[in-house]
């Protein structure tokens, strides 16, 4: 292929703009300097060239991957490209280059300098949506239950068959800030919304049920054993915003465990 330095790729954000990207790369033998999202794009010198999102073009692009690398390098492109890694799509772009000329074998390469990066970012993804399978918290607006979330890679379509299989007869959303793009599921359909999810005031059930879950979090623990150190390892102080018994760590008026103790037996 023949290499371009002075142009970069342009495209709508979409895994299927990538792909698209990827097929006009390989049919013109091109190697561009850059791909990346048209609104992330900073300015450059280099000459622009924005592609644009073909489902078919896509489609034959990802069709490629499992007939001349091997079908599981499908999962790998599309956990990468969920990631929130610098230059993801030339990570990417190079790995596609590199299991054309290999096939199967180069999937198997983990610790070659073109597989190596795609790996890491994989797990990174995986590690974060195992964590917020814990650590999203729902509440009640009256029928229908909405979490918020704060992650840094796109983990909404991993976590969407986690919670729909959960709460398979609930209606719920669930609110990717990072993103600004909103898991919603009702009537046992999911779907991806790109805005915030317009919600009703809180029941009074639920005020209730998070006045008590605060006070039972801070009644139940140990002063003397409290290590903020091991709480930031198991529990990444990233998602405490969004996790209702975690904002009172940040804030100065924490009850003590007598005053905790006090109100709980008010309740």
């Amino acid at each position: 292929m023949s290499c371009k330095k002075h142009i970069r790729y342009l495209y709508d954000g979409s895994f299927e703009g990538f792909l698209s990207c990827v097929f006009e790369a390989v049919y013109t033998r091109t190697i561009p300097a850059e791909i990346c999202p048209e609104d992330s794009a900073e300015p450059s010198l280099l000459e622009d060239c924005f592609i644009v999102s073909d489902i078919d073009k896509a489609a034959r692009v990802f069709r490629s991957i499992s007939k001349k690398i091997c079908p599981s390098a499908e999962h790998l492109v599309r956990d990468v490209f969920c990631s929130c890694v610098p230059q993801k799509e030339m990570l990417l772009f190079r790995f596609f280059l590199f299991g054309y000329r290999y096939g199967k074998q180069a999937y198997f390469l983990r610790s070659h300098a073109v597989m190596l990066p795609l790996y890491e970012a994989q797990r990174a993804v995986h590690n974060e949506v195992h964590l917020l399978k814990g650590f999203v918290r729902f509440s009640d607006y009256n029928g229908f239950l909405a979490a918020a979330i704060s992650p840094k890679h796109f983990v909404l379509p991993y976590l969407s068959k986690h919670f729909s299989a959960r709460y398979l007869y609930e209606d719920f959303a669930i609110y990717d800030k990072t993103s600004g793009v909103a898991l919603l599921w009702h009537n046992q359909q999911a779907q991806l919304i790109e805005q915030e999810p317009v919600l009703p005031a809180l029941s009074e059930a639920e005020q209730h049920c998070q006045k008590l879950w605060k006070v039972f979090f801070q009644a139940t623990s140990v002063a003397e054993r409290q290590s903020r150190r091991r709480q930031r390892t198991h529990c990444p102080i990233r998602y405490w915003d969004d996790m209702l018994e975690m904002k009172a760590q940040r804030t100065p008026d924490i009850l003590t465990k007598t005053q905790a103790n006090g109100a709980l037996a008010d309740l």
